[in-house]
């Protein structure tokens, strides 16, 4: 039986293995810290993109710790709207009196995001906040302590590039062919400029191609501007048909304007197709 000295003791020894446990966790943000390097984007597309948080480690004891683990809670516009804890398979060393650089990659999906966040879908951009916890264990993968993280960004909200059918002016009928002033506005609802490389089109009246071709010259879109493209087309009826010149004698008609949009942003490069269908007028020369 344990007398009162005995216990006494006892709870003395628990008290101090406690007190040097709490000591030895807390030596490690003392040992270790942590320190936000870069942001990058990549990967900007219509369907979302990665923010990447470089970080950069730095264990400035005598003592080696690896990488085991981590947590993080990414907030965008004060919503959560990615929670994630993963414990790793193959710990990361973080040699003593050195220092590593690591990425913490956050893929933003677009649709998740305006599902999660409605309001960032009307901006051009979004801050975010990134917070979390690295856990460091010694060599035999014993959590030693964990380093609070938290940094902020931010990143835009890509818009596909409008378009629509502006104009089919006749300049000129007759028998063998017309010649006609076609054109195709492209709006740009982003903050940023689109450097666009090409545009491929092909274009139908009432179901028959009367064209198709490369826009040449500057292509490039202006942040939150637009830009109108001049399409000339010399037909022959005696290629794509005699009946394309009754659609010219109406009022208005079905047009149909399709193709594929190479551009660049800082932050890469995409294709986006177009498939436009509209009634629009035919204007003649009095």
């Amino acid at each position: 039986m344990m007398t009162k000295k005995t216990i006494k003791i006892v709870l003395t020894c628990l008290g101090l293995v406690l007190l040097l446990g709490i000591f030895a966790r807390a030596d490690i943000k003392k040992d270790v810290r942590v320190e936000l390097d870069s942001r990058v984007i990549k990967d900007l597309s219509p369907r979302g993109l990665t923010l990447t948080f470089y970080l950069k480690i730095i264990n400035s004891s005598r003592k080696d710790y690896y990488l085991a683990g981590y947590t993080y809670r990414f907030v965008v516009e004060q919503v959560e709207y990615l929670k994630l804890s993963t414990q790793l398979d193959d710990f990361i060393a973080v040699p003593k009196q050195q220092e590593i650089f690591i990425a913490w990659p956050v893929k933003i999906t677009y649709a998740h995001l305006f599902t999660t966040v409605p309001s960032v879908e009307s901006q051009l951009k979004s801050v975010c906040y990134l917070s979390g916890e690295l856990w460091l264990a010694d060599r035999k993968g014993r959590i030693k302590g964990k380093i609070p993280v938290a940094f902020s960004g931010e990143f835009p909200i890509f818009k596909k590039p409008k378009a629509q059918i502006s104009r089919l002016k006749v300049n000129q009928i007759s028998i063998g062919g017309a010649d006609i002033d076609f054109r195709v506005k492209f709006i740009n609802d982003n903050g940023f400029e689109l450097l666009v490389d090409r545009i491929k089109y092909q274009i139908k009246i009432g179901g028959h191609k009367i064209g198709e071709g490369e826009i040449s010259g500057d292509k490039n879109l202006p942040p939150q501007g637009e830009k109108e493209f001049h399409l000339p087309l010399l037909i022959s009826f005696f290629e794509v048909g005699r009946e394309i010149a009754g659609y010219f004698q109406q009022t208005e008609v079905t047009c149909q304007f399709s193709g594929e949009v190479e551009l660049r942003t800082v932050w890469g490069r995409m294709t986006l197709p177009y498939n436009l269908e509209s009634r629009i007028p035919v204007e003649k020369i009095p």
